[in-house]
């Protein structure tokens, strides 16, 4: 702000030194609380957003700086921070926000679970809300506010007996072998496919392009995979994409092996945040028997096996 690099120039640091003083709202990351102009300063109240994504330590920093009260704010039951292999062995993963939510009732320390959400159709959100939220999760939408864009795409036809916003495309075509980061080349081709009807107008064949539509993958490299068959279109990792949403989410889950190795896709929080990004729809792709895994998946498999129950299933096939 003042056009200077406060590092090599006194008189701007001390400026902004000046200017941090007379604040009363102090905007930082939690690490950022403890270096630099704030090294110094006392915080009376520290919020913490998207409490849940951060280390333990790293919502220290603030807090440890004369902090009388604390709001931390976020979703434990979404994704964690990012640690390293050894660090997620020891539980370095857990936020503080995660481990007092999970302590029993205790005085100081109060618990409010915002219970209604305005992004979601109902159909949607009832499968997170049953299988992450204990039934809690709410959802203020109208159905009329969240229609389903006039295209091309087979969505169930709505009435008394169906009024499914998720549909699930079996394909059985095999994941790439031999490398860390999982693709899935029919899946891939097959996503194309859906993306080119959703944005296809049913009646007039023309292009539709008042809403939106994102792409998201458990890996990268089927992620970059996508980025060179689907220009224009949104493209992400799902957890590139926590916080952020879509009229409609496309999900190729890309694991398809004889072993039924489900890799990443075991993880419940990355589905969660898969399915909570949708607005109006929400399509997956996959293949059954690799979502529901083995024996010693039989927790996560038994949600997947919920979740396609609860899908209209669309038969496709992928055009090459």
């Amino acid at each position: 702000m003042l056009g200077k690099d406060i590092n090599e120039h006194p008189e701007a640091r001390r400026k902004a030194q000046k200017r941090v003083k007379e604040s009363q709202l102090i905007f930082s990351t939690c690490i950022g609380a403890g270096v630099g102009l704030l090294r110094s300063e006392l915080f009376d109240t520290v919020v913490i957003d998207e409490a849940s994504q951060q280390t333990e330590p790293a919502s220290l920093v603030p807090l440890v700086k004369g902090a009388t009260r604390a709001v931390l704010v976020g979703d434990h039951v979404q994704l964690r921070a990012t640690v390293q292999q050894n660090a997620l062995a020891q539980g370095f993963d857990v936020s503080l926000f995660e481990r007092l939510y999970g302590l029993p009732d205790r005085p100081g320390v109060r618990k409010v679970m915002l219970d209604t959400q305005y992004r979601m159709h109902h159909d949607i959100c009832s499968f997170s809300s049953m299988e992450f939220y204990d039934g809690k999760l709410q959802t203020a939408v109208r159905d009329d506010a969240r229609p389903l864009p006039p295209s091309k795409f087979p969505w169930p036809a709505a009435g008394p007996k169906s009024s499914s916003r998720k549909v699930f495309i079996p394909c059985s075509d095999p994941e790439d072998l031999g490398r860390k980061s999982k693709s899935n080349r029919g899946q891939a081709i097959l996503c194309r496919e859906v993306c080119k009807l959703l944005t296809t107008h049913a009646e007039t064949g023309e292009a539709l392009k008042d809403f939106s539509i994102a792409v998201l993958s458990p890996y990268v490299r089927q992620a970059e995979l996508l980025r060179s068959m689907l220009p224009g279109i949104e493209i992400a990792s799902v957890d590139s994409f926590q916080g952020k949403e879509a009229d409609i989410i496309v999900y190729p889950t890309v694991r398809c092996n004889l072993k039924r190795e489900s890799g990443f896709l075991k993880d419940m929080r990355r589905l969660n945040v898969a399915m909570t990004r949708a607005k109006a729809g929400m399509v997956l792709i996959g293949h059954s028997e690799t979502l529901f895994g083995g024996d010693e998946d039989k927790e996560s498999g038994d949600v997947w096996r919920r979740l396609i129950r609860s899908c209209e299933i669309v038969e496709m096939s992928p055009v090459v």
